[in-house]
């Protein structure tokens, strides 16, 4: 019996195959490494995804996991061109996205500032195998080009003997032109797990590569 997961690959396969190849690399800024193959860098690691099968793997050729798949497929079907604006905005600011920002909170932010809240100098050693960047912004924050148009920044601001330690986490604005609310609040999530298992030294796992 095939799972909720499976069901929701099948559509966008389906989907996928209704989009012309060229249009789809041209629309979501992936690359063509050759005829029926979509190359995707997610978060510092490579990605191929087969045209029209939707087949994606590493690009050592291995499975990925179904949220991740789910993820990248998303990315390219829903890709309307736009570009990198330079401009944050808030998880909030999302279309739909109000009606995630706690669970937006639990899942993403909540993680970092138990892994960074205290050491922030660590924020930016953790995103160096993920893309990152220093950003001045904050008392430490990275950008890290999470899809090729879809940057996301973590923000961390050091507490103090009256504040705690607080945490945000930001969008490039062209994100609206690739992903829905909860769409991004999977992207980010897997961006924070892997910045904490980047500090703890752990690999990626569950086949989230």
């Amino acid at each position: 019996m095939m799972t909720t997961y499976g069901v929701a690959v099948d559509k966008l396969v389906t989907e996928l195959s209704r989009h012309d190849y060229e249009e789809l690399v041209q629309r979501s800024g992936a690359g063509a490494p050759g005829p029926g193959r979509i190359a995707l860098r997610c978060l510092g690691q490579d990605y191929l995804i087969t045209y029209p099968e939707g087949e994606v793997t590493t690009a050592a050729g291995e499975p990925v996991d179904e949220h991740l798949a789910i993820l990248l497929l998303l990315y390219l079907t829903e890709a309307q061109g736009r570009l990198v604006e330079g401009r944050w905005i808030a998880f909030e600011q999302i279309s739909g996205g109000a009606g995630y920002v706690a669970s937006f909170r639990g899942r993403v932010v909540a993680p970092l500032l138990r892994t960074f809240g205290q050491r922030p100098e660590a924020l930016l050693e953790a995103s160096a195998g993920l893309d990152g960047s220093a950003l001045d912004l904050g008392d430490a924050a990275v950008a890290l080009a999470a899809l090729p148009r879809v940057p996301i920044a973590f923000v961390l601001w050091c507490g103090d003997d009256e504040f705690t330690p607080s945490a945000s986490v930001v969008f490039d604005a062209s994100v609206e032109g690739y992903l829905d609310a909860e769409a991004a609040t999977v992207l980010a999530e897997l961006a924070s797990r892997r910045m904490v298992e980047a500090t703890a030294g752990g690999p990626n796992k569950g086949g989230t590569r």
